[in-house]
């Protein structure tokens, strides 16, 4: 652990563009004083959850309440401990230590975690060294070799090879002091059936590895005519590690490329991606067999490179094409893709690269087109636009994305060229169009939408709030930038009623207490603290986004000042007093007029206190 590491964590960020950090992973635009985006750490939707403000150097999802500073949103989004990502953010931010440059290089890995890497790298090396060395694994490699596969691609994606007889990587992992339990953890042995013998035997074995490198679980292909009635893949069945929604196969090697290239191609198999290597496009990612999940889409969104979706030319494989790309709409990415406009009958790019050789395969991959041109190619293709009704239901299925074009040069193009593929005139189509456009606004009438606020913020939840929430809710704020506030809270409040905030206000103290005399109290410094190791807490996570909300919300509020101040904390006095006697009343059924009494009694001195002391302060 490095030393002060606190102390080094607040000069850092005092050196750090939280807006340079975030960009790095995502695409941030500007509204207004902060930076929006969509969120990276859950399924969103809606640009403008995720808001970071610059000057104050935070961030703040108020969709999942994930929040902090540059150094928190690095450790959330790489996983990583707060030492690493003090590290990590330093690198990014051009930030020399020399404490930091000694300090601790590795990842924090839960140890069942690890044990279970180390068994499934032991195991990729076994079936690497099978294919190699085994004499059962002739086969193999010729399969292997007669699909276009010399040794060096072999090697560089770790293929490899689960022998036939199945117990002897069992008897190998016992050897290496795994156990059976462990073995089956890792997905190659079922403890229910004995004697234990690998699932993959007698298949050629990819390696699937997670965003970090490390192998994960693997997928197994048949490779001898006598096996046709067996199925052709089969993968590692869900783990601790293994989740095929959660990972997309060679996206730690193509993250690196993408970052490089600008790009990322996601084909449908392990072949595609292997033959799209093979002709120098090295930043493509293929599915696990399964639909396109939210966790893939975040994946994706974390390249930050333009998403170049090219899945099989067969019916399935373009129908999920459209599927995936409307998913790539709704969470606004930037997106193309491959035309489906060709003139061979091959499906995939391993298939095109095995018949027609590098230069087809390449051309192929670099026709890209919008959604626009693709469509109209699906839709051509899909029926016979001889027939009439064929036709009508061509522009009847554009009319929505006609309909939502921004651009007038957009509209007009993609008019001429359905207008050139169906053979209606322009005028018909866009008639079309305009009457779909007023039937939708009129529909939208009769059930008005409330508008969406540019940035999402707690002060726009507002609207039911009490008195009592929003007066505590505005001295927290003033607490969490002014001394004075912190101070006159400890001498003539000293509680919330919230909960959270009650929370927030002990740790305020705590860091405080904790601070040298040299050192001022900021809200960058404390969300240090709560990140560090030093404070453990199950809630740490909610109690960082509550102050990072409230820290964003601040600029909403008048400055501060010792009158506004003891107003509030009047507020918050009176209310929770008159709650409290509410609560007597209703606890005992019967009016309590000697309570009554007592709360306007104390409620006029306190007046009179907070009187005097404005009187002394202007003296």
């Amino acid at each position: 652990m490095i030393q002060n590491l606190i102390e080094i964590a607040n000069d850092l960020l005092k050196h750090t563009d939280i807006v340079e950090v975030i960009s790095h992973y995502t695409k941030l635009e500007r509204r207004g004083r902060n930076y929006v985006c969509l969120c990276p750490f859950h399924d969103d939707k809606s640009i403008g959850n995720f808001s970071v403000n610059k000057e104050k150097g935070v961030f703040k999802c108020f969709a999942c309440n994930t929040g902090g500073n540059a150094i928190n949103f690095v450790q959330k989004i790489e996983g990583i401990t707060f030492e690493q990502a003090v590290i990590k953010t330093a690198e990014l931010v051009g930030y020399k230590n020399e404490a930091l440059e000694k300090g601790s290089t590795q990842r924090y890995v839960d140890p069942r975690k690890q044990r279970l890497y180390d068994c499934l790298k032991d195991i990729c090396g076994f079936y690497e060294s099978s294919l190699s060395l085994s004499k059962d694994a002739l086969k193999a490699k010729e399969y292997l070799h007669n699909r276009g596969l010399d040794d060096s691609i072999i090697s560089t994606f770790h293929i490899g090879y689960a022998q036939p007889n199945g117990q002897n990587i069992v008897e190998f992992l016992k050897n290496k002091g795994y156990s059976y339990q462990e073995i089956a953890d890792a997905g190659i042995i079922h403890l229910a059936s004995t004697p234990y013998k690998d699932v993959n035997s007698n298949r050629i074995s990819f390696p699937i590895a997670d965003k970090n490198g490390n192998v994960v679980g693997f997928s197994c292909r048949r490779y001898v005519e006598e096996d046709a009635d067996k199925a052709k893949y089969i993968n590692t069945s869900s783990t601790i590690l293994f989740n095929k929604s959660q990972i997309l196969y060679n996206f730690h090697n193509a993250l690196q490329e993408a970052r490089k290239t600008n790009y990322i191609y996601v084909l449908e198999g392990f072949m595609d991606v292997i033959a799209a290597y093979r002709v120098g496009v090295k930043s493509a990612v293929a599915l696990m067999g399964t639909a396109l999940t939210p966790e893939h889409v975040q994946l994706l969104r974390y390249t930050k490179a333009e998403i170049r979706l090219c899945l099989d030319l067969d019916n399935p494989g373009q129908e999920n094409m459209l599927k995936i790309a409307r998913m790539f709409e709704e969470a606004h990415l930037n997106y193309k893709l491959v035309s489906n406009q060709v003139d061979f009958k091959e499906k995939d790019a391993d298939e095109i690269l095995a018949k027609y050789g590098e230069a087809k395969l390449r051309a192929y991959l670099s026709n890209l087109v919008n959604i626009g041109d693709w469509l109209i190619g699906f839709y051509s293709k899909s029926s016979d636009l001889e027939v009439l009704e064929n036709k009508k239901a061509l522009v009847k299925r554009m009319i929505p994305f006609l309909r939502s074009l921004n651009s007038a040069f957009d509209y007009e193009y993609y008019l001429n060229k359905l207008s050139s593929v169906t053979g209606f005139s322009k005028d018909i189509i866009d008639n079309e169009v305009k009457k779909s456009k007023a039937a939708k606004e009129k529909q939208e009438g009769e059930k008005p939408e409330k508008e969406e606020p540019l940035l999402k913020t707690p002060m726009h939840k507002m609207e039911g709030q009490s008195r009592l929430q929003l007066a505590e809710m505005q001295v927290l704020q003033y607490m969490l930038e002014n001394d004075e506030a912190f101070k006159i809270y400890k001498e003539e409040l000293g509680y919330f009623v919230n909960p959270t905030y009650k929370t927030i206000a002990n740790l305020i103290e705590q860091y405080r207490q904790d601070l040298n005399e040299s050192e001022e109290f900021d809200v960058q410094g404390m969300l240090t603290y709560l990140s560090s190791d030093k404070f453990v807490d199950r809630r740490k996570d909610d109690i960082i986004g509550t102050i990072t909300s409230i820290t964003l919300d601040s600029y909403q509020i008048p400055p501060y000042s010792d009158k506004v101040f003891h107003e509030l904390i009047e507020t918050i006095t009176t209310e929770k007093y008159s709650a409290d006697i509410k609560r007597s009343y209703q606890n005992s059924k019967e009016e309590n007029t000697d309570k009554a009494a007592q709360a306007k009694i104390y409620l006029i001195r306190k007046r009179e206190t907070l009187e005097k002391k404005e009187k002394k302060k202007e003296k």
